[in-house]
């Protein structure tokens, strides 16, 4: 099962890391490409990581890859994400996105009922800042 660590690391990557440190640990990814942001993007069999010039900045999972966040199966158990925006105690919501700042993570598709548009990605402390002010309370009644 593939571990996320908030701010620290999310499966075999871990925030900071090369391209080269990721190809070495994890092998070639199935893809690579660009961002509108300039940062290189590295695509696996369910999973992927943005890599800015300070190194890995986000981590992504779909469903399909077995993922833990403290000790919750993210895709495995159904009350996970409402119990994870109860650990968070401050849940964000932005185009669809649940930003659960104290827990370095952003959920989509759990939400709102669209498993096919599941995926958790865990980030670098300070991804999201500059848009918190953007950003609106996530009330509802699975949190």
């Amino acid at each position: 099962m593939d571990v996320i660590e908030p701010y620290t690391s999310a499966g075999g990557f871990k925030f900071g890391a090369s391209y080269n440190e990721v190809v070495s640990a994890l092998g070639e990814p199935c893809s690579t490409e660009r961002s509108r942001l300039g940062e290189t993007i590295v695509r696996y069999d369910g999973f992927g990581a943005t890599i800015s010039s300070r190194g890995v900045v986000e981590v992504y999972f779909l469903p399909g890859v077995d993922v833990s966040l403290l000790g919750f199966d993210v895709f495995g158990d159904a009350a996970a994400f409402g119990s994870l925006c109860i650990l968070d105690g401050d849940p964000k919501e932005f185009m669809g996105f649940i930003i659960l700042f104290k827990l370095g993570v952003t959920m989509t598709g759990f939400h709102d009922g669209d498993a096919a548009q599941q995926a958790i990605t865990a980030f670098e402390k300070g991804r999201w800042d500059r848009l918190l002010g953007e950003m609106q309370e996530y009330q509802a009644a699975s949190c």
